[in-house]
């Protein structure tokens, strides 16, 4: 049976000692895991990793960062999301993990059709002056959207059309594009004011070199709350 550590936990305080040299500790086989929740209508909710709970409930917006227990250096471990309050099951899946490397598990969508997402991170690092990004759109009621990092000129879209319940693949961009403006639209085949969703200008926050997983949904777990760019840290190499 595998357990689910968080990340603060697992780093424990060494207490050197001087009366004798310390056991050495057996050798732990870990895979790391990234939860995220994006239902709308749901506060929190429930993880239940290889029939191990979380200690705590996931907020909508929140993250569980933490690392499996593996018996060999890839196993099948098993990832329920229920709803915190009824209990019902939203999504269960049988995941394949491997030693050492680190995964995004996002269940996202709505109560009635939700979507377990399960990616391996990309750890390299982005080139010289520039920031990787992933971005994922998880705002319920709209259509497919654009993405401008720098600007609004066709040579600044960074995502063409991305999906509801739908993640890019891994881009970079010039640093000083996504701090200057991110802009978020409903997709078109030219740039169309009509058809912003929201616009973030000064990104002083997002650092050079780093990689990001970016969320577009709502501010709230109410669906009709204003649309966010959320943004979390990826692990580098």
């Amino acid at each position: 049976m595998k357990k689910l550590f968080i990340l603060s936990i697992l780093f424990p305080l060494v207490f050197l000692s001087c009366n004798k040299d310390p056991e050495p500790e057996p050798e732990v086989i870990r895979a790391y895991c990234y939860l995220h929740h994006f239902v709308p209508e749901l506060e929190s909710v429930t993880w239940v990793v290889d029939d191990i709970e979380t200690p705590d409930d996931l907020i909508y917006g929140g993250l569980i960062p933490g690392a499996v227990v593996l018996e060999a250096a890839s196993e099948e471990i098993s990832f329920i999301v229920k709803n915190s309050e009824t209990g019902e099951v939203l999504e269960s899946r049988v995941l394949l993990l491997e030693e050492d490397k680190y995964y995004k598990v996002i269940i996202c969508g709505s109560k009635e059709d939700p979507l377990l997402l399960f990616q391996e991170v990309e750890t390299s690092r982005p080139q010289s002056g520039q920031v990787k990004f992933q971005i994922l759109h998880a705002a319920p009621g709209q259509d497919s959207i654009d993405v401008y990092m720098g600007g609004t000129s066709p040579d600044k879209r960074v995502i063409s059309e991305l999906d509801y319940k739908e993640l890019s693949d891994p881009f970079e961009v010039q640093d000083y594009d996504v701090i200057a403006a991110i802009t978020i639209s409903i997709h078109s085949e030219e740039y169309n004011q009509d058809s912003v969703l929201l616009t973030s200008i000064y990104n002083d926050l997002i650092v050079s070199g780093a990689s990001y997983l970016a969320v577009v949904a709502p501010y709230t777990f109410d669906p009709l709350s204003e649309l966010t760019f959320w943004l979390y840290d990826l692990p580098l190499e």
